[in-house]
């Protein structure tokens, strides 16, 4: 009896070793499962933020012009923007008599956007004199523009911008002129509140990015008509005898220049 009992406690105490040693092993291989799901689902740690501090290359934290949206993340070039025909034209005195009357009014309207003003282009025919108004918090400014090269502003335009003036309200009234101003118009500026940009403060003040590109600026552009862009031929005046050139779609079209346009 004693042989058959110490066989049967044996195989219990193995059974029971047996079952220690098999849940003890599934202990293990659910931590090692759990180990390996925590490693696969772990995010990478974020970089530590240069914005207070740091060389970081990201634009978002650069310090940028006043106009330029920071939010915005800075676009690569691409190869039409690097191409250098469409690159701005230099500002100068020839590069700006060239322009068109239209492209004139746009240069001075972006210029005037770059120094913090809201500027909107009146509708064509419809200006009574005024071709871009401009807007700062509650101040409303009336721009005239007159892309005149040979021709001085003379003292019954700015009479005229002065009357629009009132009867729009403005507190103040711009006359932009790629030429010059008679003395006796600029004293009427002076005393009503009309600020003048002549021929002389015309390329300071012009925004260079704002140039239209070089390929975009007609090379005779003086010797075309200042309305519509078509040929000019010399004619006579019938009571003054005065020559000057005007518009070969006359009467269609009554854009005049003097004789001398050219020239200047």
């Amino acid at each position: 009896m004693a042989e058959p009992l110490r066989g049967g406690a044996f195989s219990g105490v193995a059974w029971l070793f047996l079952g220690v040693c098999w849940f003890g092993s599934l202990i293990s291989f659910i931590r090692q499962r759990f180990s390996s799901r925590s490693a696969t689902n772990k995010k990478p740690g974020r970089k530590r933020s240069t914005r207070y501090g740091g060389n970081s290359s990201s634009s978002v934290y650069r310090r940028e012009a006043p106009w330029v949206n920071v939010a915005e993340p800075a676009k690569a070039p691409d190869a039409a923007e690097s191409d250098p025909s469409d690159q701005p034209a230099p500002v100068t005195q020839e590069n700006v008599a060239n322009l068109s009357w239209f492209q004139f009014e746009q240069l001075i309207a972006a210029s005037f956007r770059r120094k913090g003003f809201s500027a909107e282009l009146t509708a064509d025919g419809a200006d009574e004199g005024i071709d871009i108004v401009l807007r700062e918090r509650d101040n409303v400014l009336l721009v005239q523009c007159k892309h005149w090269a040979a021709e001085a502003v003379t003292v019954n335009v700015v009479r005229e911008l002065f009357g629009v003036m009132h009867a729009k309200n403005a507190r103040k009234a711009i006359l932009a002129t790629s030429g010059r101003l008679t003395s006796e118009a600029r004293r009427f500026c002076e005393d009503n509140s009309i600020y003048c940009i002549d021929a002389k403060s015309l390329l300071s003040f012009v925004d260079p990015a704002a140039m239209p590109p070089q390929h975009e600026i007609a090379a005779n552009r003086r010797d075309l008509c200042p309305l519509c862009g078509a040929t000019m031929v010399v004619q006579t005046a019938r009571r003054s005898g005065r020559r000057f050139r005007g518009c070969s779609r006359f009467p269609a079209c009554r854009g005049t220049r003097s004789v001398g346009a050219a020239s200047a």
